[in-house]
C-alpha cells in the first residue's frame, strides 16, 4: 500500500454524525473533521466552544506531546531542547517537522491531519463524554483490518510475480477480488469498504496466495479459474 488513500466509509469513519477522514499511509486522523463533530455536539448538549488550536498549542499540551512523540519514535532530544524549540520555531511548525501534524489543501480545501495519539489528546481536552465516545470509536477494527488486507494483497502479488511479466495481471486480479467480495468493481471501491468486507478480503487473499505458495495453484490462468469458482458460490 504505497499510495496514502483517505478512508471515509460512512458505516466505520462515523462519529456523531461527522465522517472521520483517515490516511493509510500515515495513519493521521482528520483534526478538522474532529472539530466539526465536537462543534456539533457542543451545540447540542450546550458545551463550550473549543477550537483544537487553542487546547493542542498550550504548553502543558506540549509537554503530553513530547512524551508521546518520544514514546514512538519521533524524537530523541531531552526534554528541555525540545520545549527550547516549541518557544523558537512555534508548536505547529515543530509537530509538521516531526512528522505528527500536518495541513494539506488551500483556502476552501484546506484542512488539518494529525497522529492518532494527538487525535486522542485533543478529544480528552474537549469534553469528557466527547473523549469517551472517541475512543471506543477508535477500538474497533477498521484499520486494523485495511493495514491487514493491503498486507496480505501485498504477499499475494509477491506469490504471483512469476506470472506477470507485463503488470497487467495485478490490474487483473484485484478487479476480481473486488468483483468476489464487493459484486462489482470501480476506482475507489475499497476506501469505501467496511470491516466486515476488508476481514473477508484479508481471508481471500490469505488463502490465494497459501495455496499458490504450496503449488495447489501453478498458473495465473489457475488462480481466476478458483476466484470464478468462489464468485460463483457467492
Amino acid at each position: 500500500m504505497t499510495s496514502n488513500i483517505i478512508m471515509k466509509s460512512d458505516s466505520d469513519r462515523n462519529l456523531f454524525g461527522t465522517i472521520i477522514r483517515q490516511e493509510t499511509k500515515t495513519g493521521f486522523l482528520n483534526l478538522s473533521d474532529l472539530q466539526l463533530a465536537y462543534n456539533r455536539q457542543a451545540e447540542i448538549n450546550g458545551w463550550s466552544n473549543k477550537p483544537y488550536h487553542n487546547l493542542l498549542f498550550t504548553e502543558q499540551n506540549m509537554e503530553r506531546i513530547y512524551y508521546l512523540a518520544k514514546e514512538q519514535g519521533f524524537i530523541f532530544s531531552s526534554f528541555l531542547e525540545f520545549m527550547e524549540r516549541v518557544e523558537n520555531e512555534t508548536p505547529a511548525k515543530l509537530l509538521k517537522k516531526i512528522g505528527m501534524y500536518k495541513q494539506t489543501g488551500a483556502r476552501q480545501t484546506n484542512t488539518v491531519w494529525g497522529h492518532p495519539s494527538i487525535f486522542v489528546l485533543l478529544a480528552m481536552e474537549m469534553n469528557p463524554m466527547f473523549y469517551a465516545k472517541v475512543v471506543m470509536w477508535l477500538t474497533d477494527e477498521l484499520i486494523i483490518n485495511r493495514i491487514e488486507a493491503g498486507n496480505f494483497y501485498k504477499a499475494l502479488s509477491q506469490s504471483i510475480s512469476k506470472w506477470t511479466p507485463d503488470g497487467n495481471q495485478y490490474i487483473t486480479l484485484a478487479k476480481a477480488l473486488n468483483h468476489i467480495i464487493f459484486r462489482k468493481h470501480e476506482p475507489g471501491i475499497r476506501n469505501m469498504a467496511s470491516s466486515k468486507e476488508l476481514k473477508q478480503l484479508e481471508d481471500l487473499e490469505k488463502q490465494m496466495s497459501f495455496a499458490i505458495d504450496m503449488g495447489y495453484i501453478t498458473s495465473f490462468e489457475m488462480l481466476l479459474t478458483e476466484l470464478r469458482k468462489i464468485y460463483h458460490k457467492k
